[in-house]
């Protein structure tokens, strides 16, 4: 019954943004927001064709991954909503359908106001050389790690668009990250923030797509009977990087270590989505994505988690 409940609520949203594509007035990026969070409750499979769909994907992604909603779209879709509340009342539909529709939008225009609003100061690529990371723009009580620039890390990781970049290499890969969001908490699912280092890497020279258990192969290659066989598993594959928080109180010590929390970045099985968040809090990569990788940094390399959009082009 339940399923069924988030299931109706994806139908509804859907429908209604569907229809707001084709009417002019209705806003159709708040209906898609709010039918990939329904399908999050309970339609795994319609949740992961939203968030990969390549019109309205991106968003909807950047909005899982911090939650936020900038200030102009609230405006311009609240005032498209008031226009097209006004414009179903002059229309020949029936009463109950005109009521509907009206309340339904008056309800989503008082949680889009709701929705925080997402940091302004974005940094971008022509910065990268000569900008500071101003890590008091994501957390203003966190101590600023005012030695680091952006360009001195060797692995960028984009959270709110679920990429990693290697600027040096002028790679980039889809990744997957905390399905329960962004957080630096034990135990809370979540992916870390912040500046942090590969402290350990295991799996080099074992094939693709081997099975680690507490960072040890086991022996296994991972395929569909094994995965039949272990269907609670949360697969790790093919390379582990560890890593190391480097901000003391956010990232590292007591209750937010990142190392203690045994955040990896490491393989996954290719049947998993990537660009979607999906993982307990470590960051998945595809198999092949993972061990370029492992080959191509070192242990200690600086690597850097960002909630904000990077917008990187490499």
């Amino acid at each position: 019954m339940k399923i069924l409940f988030w299931r109706s609520l994806v139908v509804l949203f859907v429908v209604l943004g569907f229809i707001g594509a084709i009417l002019p007035g209705m806003p159709t990026t708040v209906f898609l927001i709010l039918a990939a969070w329904a399908a999050s409750k309970g339609w795994p499979q319609m949740d992961a064709w939203l968030l990969n769909h390549p019109k309205y994907g991106p968003t909807l992604r950047a909005w899982r991954a911090n939650g936020t909603v900038p200030r102009k779209a609230k405006w311009l879709a609240s005032i498209m909503m008031f226009i097209s509340g006004i414009i179903m009342l002059f229309t020949t539909a029936p009463l109950a359908v005109k009521i509907f529709t009206d309340v339904t939008m008056l309800i989503v225009a008082i949680w889009l106001w709701r929705r925080p609003e997402p940091v302004q100061d974005i940094i971008h690529p022509e910065h990268m050389a000569t900008k500071k990371v101003e890590l008091e723009t994501i957390k203003p009580e966190r101590e600023v790690m005012s030695h680091l620039q952006l360009d001195q890390a060797e692995i960028l990781i984009d959270l709110a668009q679920q990429k990693l970049y290697l600027p040096k290499y002028n790679k980039q890969y889809l990744i997957s990250t905390g399905k329960n969001g962004i957080g630096e908490a034990e135990n809370s699912g979540k992916t870390p923030r912040g500046w942090h280092k590969v402290a350990e890497k295991f799996g080099q020279q074992t094939p693709l797509n081997s099975v680690f258990i507490a960072r040890q192969a086991t022996g296994e290659i991972y395929n569909a009977e094994l995965a039949q066989q272990f269907p609670q598993r949360d697969w790790i594959l093919s390379r582990i990087l560890w890593l190391s928080g480097l901000e003391e109180g956010f990232n590292q010590g007591e209750g937010c270590d990142t190392y203690q929390r045994y955040i990896y970045i490491h393989g996954t099985p290719d049947s998993e989505p990537m660009g979607i968040a999906m993982s307990h809090g470590c960051i998945r990569m595809r198999n092949m994505d993972v061990a370029e990788l492992f080959e191509l940094v070192n242990e200690d390399a600086l690597v850097y988690i960002s909630e904000q959009p990077l917008n990187l082009t490499v």
